[in-house]
């Protein structure tokens, strides 16, 4: 993927930036499951009852591949779980030195009124999206997801309830997406910023005159983690608060020197995590990938930022 050469190489547009979209995808995502399930049961421990439905038997490092948890995510679910009673582990049949994982019986019937609720929430996510769009949309975002051109392996095995498929839910698609974006950022960009303190640091120099409510909005940060980033990043010397001169009682952040440095510096790592993120696809179809992801994320168009920003790198889908 190339870059505008006439473009200032200072950060990226995170209106158009795939991995930045994922995460605000899975906010979406998050909050229309909140609004459904009501506290009944969360995404993961959905993922996991899924599972546990299509592959009975299974043991708990598969079911958190399937799953998209890691180790300890899982057993942190499972062990809630138990204590509800939606899970339960016997003896292997074929093995009686070993314990499987089902489900109990009262979650078949419970699962009667789940799945269609989380049904609302993967049609309320695509919403945006025209329907014809839809299908191919979700194509290329479990293409992404699973880091392969074609997904297989994932076809359960038996299907003990009513389930959503998970290689087709966008909103399982998107969190395990976002996983896969953790990972590429580690490789290529290191401990040196984290998406989220790189996002914060894009958002201040995009928005103009910002306090820190807007630039955690512009960031796509909760209130908590906004305040948790720009502390962090004032320690570093990468930001800094000014009184804004019309409100006394407002205070306006701005980058230091030091980090529109780093911006410059760490730029070109982190256009090569959204080049590796999107690889699965062609890349006659990156532009279009982008352009329904940034609708999905935003639940229809991106917001506008400051009429006169900055000059920011775009990458040329």
């Amino acid at each position: 993927m190339a870059f505008d050469p006439t473009a200032e190489p200072d950060a990226l547009d995170l209106s158009t930036t795939p991995g930045h979209l994922i995460r605000r995808a899975q906010q979406v995502h998050t909050a229309y499951w909140a609004e459904e399930l009501d506290g009944l049961l969360t995404g993961p421990q959905y993922a996991v009852v899924v599972s546990l439905a299509g592959w009975p038997g299974i043991s708990q490092t598969r079911l958190g591949e399937l799953a998209s948890l890691d180790k300890n995510t899982a057993a942190g679910i499972l062990a809630r779980l138990e204590r509800r009673g939606w899970v339960e582990r016997v003896r292997d049949p074929g093995d009686a030195r070993r314990r499987v994982l089902r489900l109990t019986g009262s979650v078949r019937t419970r699962l009667r009124t789940i799945t269609p609720a989380a049904t609302r929430v993967q049609e309320r996510l695509l919403g945006p999206l025209p329907p014809g769009e839809r299908q191919a949309f979700v194509s290329r975002l479990a293409r992404v997801a699973f880091q392969q051109r074609r997904v297989t392996g994932y076809e359960p095995e038996s299907v003990t309830g009513p389930v959503l498929s998970l290689p087709t839910a966008p909103g399982y698609l998107i969190r395990r997406g976002e996983r896969v974006h953790g990972e590429l950022w580690t490789a290529e960009v290191g401990g040196e910023l984290t998406a989220p303190q790189y996002a914060l640091l894009v958002a201040v120099l995009r928005g103009g005159e910002v306090d820190q409510r807007q630039a955690g909005e512009l960031a796509s940060l909760d209130k908590s983690s906004t305040a948790d980033v720009v502390s962090r990043l004032e320690r570093r010397g990468l930001v800094r608060r000014y009184r804004d001169r019309a409100d006394g009682r407002r205070w306006l952040l701005e980058l230091t020197s030091t980090a529109r440095d780093a911006l410059g510096h760490i730029t070109p790592a982190v256009a090569r995590v959204q080049e590796r993120l999107l690889e699965p696809l062609p890349t006659t179809e990156w532009r279009t990938f982008t352009r329904q992801l940034a609708r999905v994320a935003y639940q229809g168009t991106p917001p506008t930022l400051s009429p006169s920003p900055p000059p920011l790198r775009t990458l040329a889908l």
